[in-house]
């Protein structure tokens, strides 16, 4: 009698083959996500010389992390300000470009944790920073924000952090440059903030002269250096 054996497939052969498409499939996808990436900043910065580049926004464009390709794209803007990385999926900051005179940051929505706001530490001028609906649980998650002396906005809405008893006191405390937290001031009115072209305040309800008199205060640190405040989602 004969036997005709059957035999599966090796395991290892079919896991390499998988694992091969997989890796094809992720490379496709990344190439996608660079090209994506560098054609907004071009459509952002058209004809505009290099040096007078002040903001990129890169929103809702699937990173994961950033690419070299576009961290490389991003550093090329010495003089920028101003950069929107909100809803990017991103799950590390590891491969942040080095902006020296970054002053606004948006991360909205994304996945961050503790760990990863310790690249921000190296950004002295930062004033604004918005790291709202990231998995931020507790107070000392924020820990290493407090080198950020020139905070004066954060946003940290739709966060864990932000459910805690006393959070918008514990906030103020913990950073004492602090004038606006979630769209509210220290005393929890709403701040109204002008557009973009008019410039870079913004006006508190109801409080008539008091704002001129801030905004002009405000002005006269670095008028220059300062990007717009832009109210941020809720």
């Amino acid at each position: 009698f004969f036997f005709l054996m059957i035999r599966r497939p090796p395991r290892s052969t079919q896991s390499r083959s998988s694992a091969a498409s997989d890796v094809y499939k992720r490379q496709v996808y990344m190439s996608n996500v660079v090209q994506e990436a560098l054609e907004k900043i071009n459509e952002q910065i058209e004809d505009m010389p290099e040096n007078e580049v002040e903001e990129l926004n890169l929103d809702q464009i699937e990173l994961g992390q950033i690419p070299s390709e576009v961290k490389k794209a991003i550093e090329k803007y010495s003089n920028l300000i101003a950069l929107s990385l909100n809803e990017c999926g991103l799950t590390s900051l590891d491969n942040f470009p080095n902006i020296s005179k970054l002053v606004r940051l948006e991360l909205l929505e994304n996945k961050l944790k503790s760990k990863d706001l310790e690249v921000l530490k190296s950004f002295k001028d930062l004033q604004s920073l918005s790291i709202g609906g990231n998995q931020l649980k507790t107070f000392e998650d924020l820990e290493p924000l407090k080198s950020l002396a020139k905070l004066q906005q954060l946003d940290l809405q739709n966060t864990e952090v932000a459910s805690k008893d006393k959070y918008r006191e514990k906030i103020f405390e913990m950073f004492p440059s602090l004038v606006i937290l979630d769209n509210l001031d220290s005393e929890g009115k709403e701040v109204e903030y002008e557009d973009d072209e008019e410039g870079d305040d913004f006006d508190e309800d109801d409080e008539g002269d008091d704002d001129e008199e801030y905004n002009e205060e405000e002005d006269d640190d670095e008028e220059e250096e300062k990007p717009p405040v832009k109210k941020q989602k809720k």
